[in-house]
Order: structure tokens, then sequence, then C-alpha cells
């Protein structure tokens, strides 16, 4: 049985979409399925993706730009290209923008699914080594490899919502929403304790001493894999 992975499938070609969709999810995955780069902001659980799949010739944004794009704020995970454009030309742009493999349409099944069991093999396994591990978050309990630790209901907040958000990222602005309490310099030096806080906590265990990374003027990034139950 192949090792589960987070998918999102961007295709505006219905019969392909529905096609590839099943036969992914009868191997095993999580599929979310869109018609256009647009769709992804109507799905803000979208957050901890292990692999896009991405028709180049997409209505709106087309799926090279959108592969530039998820490059930037998904990092580590696998970006595959379907696509009738097989000119080297293409495949090169395509590469450029961040693809990890490039598959011209018809899409052979059998192709896409040893991709994607060697996409698990290599990317998860490298994910899990640079963050130390996986962490996991049960409701206030937060367990690692180097034991659990208790989070107060605004840390276990914090945490959920920074784990969901694109790239890990969230604005000040965003944490203050989220807390329901006014940015302003209080604000700010209150939150900046609090993340102190819970980075100990993290660190404690299991991650990294990076965790969690003040952005300057900007917010807050998380850098570690959590499995929230």
């Amino acid at each position: 049985m192949p090792t589960p992975l987070n998918l999102v499938l961007v295709e505006d070609g219905d019969d392909l979409r529905i096609l590839l969709s099943s036969a992914l999810r009868q191997e095993g995955h999580h599929v979310v399925a869109l018609t256009c780069a647009e769709e992804l902001e109507d799905h803000p659980e979208i957050s901890q993706i292990d692999a896009f799949l991405i028709d180049v010739n997409l209505p709106g944004e087309d799926g090279f730009s959108l592969a530039k794009r998820l490059r930037h704020v998904y990092t580590l995970a696998g970006i595959i290209m379907l696509t009738a454009r097989s000119t080297q030309d293409d495949k090169m742009h395509g590469y450029d923008c961040g693809a990890d493999l490039y598959l011209t349409k018809p899409v052979s099944l059998p192709e896409l699914f040893a991709a994607l069991r060697s996409f698990a093999r290599r990317h998860l396994a490298t994910y899990k080594q640079i963050h130390d591990g996986v962490l996991t978050l049960n409701k206030l309990e937060l367990m690692g490899h180097l034991g659990s630790v208790k989070l107060t209901s605004q840390e276990s907040l914090l945490l959920s919502a920074m784990v969901r958000a694109p790239g890990g990222k969230l604005e000040t602005w965003q944490l203050a929403e989220l807390l329901q309490l006014e940015m302003d310099e209080a604000f700010k030096a209150s939150l900046a304790v609090r993340m102190v806080r819970l980075r100990k906590k993290l660190i404690d265990a299991g991650a990294q001493s990076t965790v969690i990374e003040s952005i300057r003027n900007v917010g807050y990034q998380i850098n570690t894999y959590i499995e929230i139950k």
C-alpha cells in the first residue's frame, strides 16, 4: 500500500479531473480537486499539502504562474505538471517555475503513481529529517520524540492557526484577530512573550530551536511539521 499523501489536483477538464481524483483516492491518497488556481482561495483548509498536480492550460492564472507562486509558499511540497504542451521549451519553463516533474497528456496512471511513490520515499523522509521528527498536537497536549508538554488554550489556538496557514506564516494583525485583541504596541509586546513561551514548549517536545521565527515588521512563521489530531 503506497504512503497516503495530501494532494491538490488543479485541472479544468471535467472528465480528466474526475478520472484522476478517483484513481488517486483509490490509491489511498487524500485529494482536493479544483478547476482553477483561483479556487485555492476558497479552501483555507489547504495547508499541509504533500504535492500539487497542476494542469498548465488553466482558465485565469495558468499552471506555470501557479507553480511558481506555490513553490515560494510550499517549499517542500512536490509539484507535478500535467499538460499536453510537450515542447522542450515548455518543459524547461515548467522546471524553472518549480516543478519537480513534467508529465505530458494523456497521463499514464502507472507513471503518475510511480512518481508519487518516489516522492513519498524521498521528500517525506527529507521533511521529517529536517524537522527532527513529527510533532503531534492533540487539543492541549503537544507530543514529540522528547516527550509531551501541556499547552494553554491560547497556545493551542495560535499553534493550530500557524500550522494551517500557507507556509506556516501569519501576520501580526491576523494573530490579533485570532486572539480577539486590539493590535497595538502592548499586544505586539505580549505576543512576543507568548511566542517565546510557545517556542520553548515546542523545543521541549523535540523541535529545533528555529521552530518559530519572528519575521521583522510582518509576523511569525512556524518551521516544523505538526500533525493535528
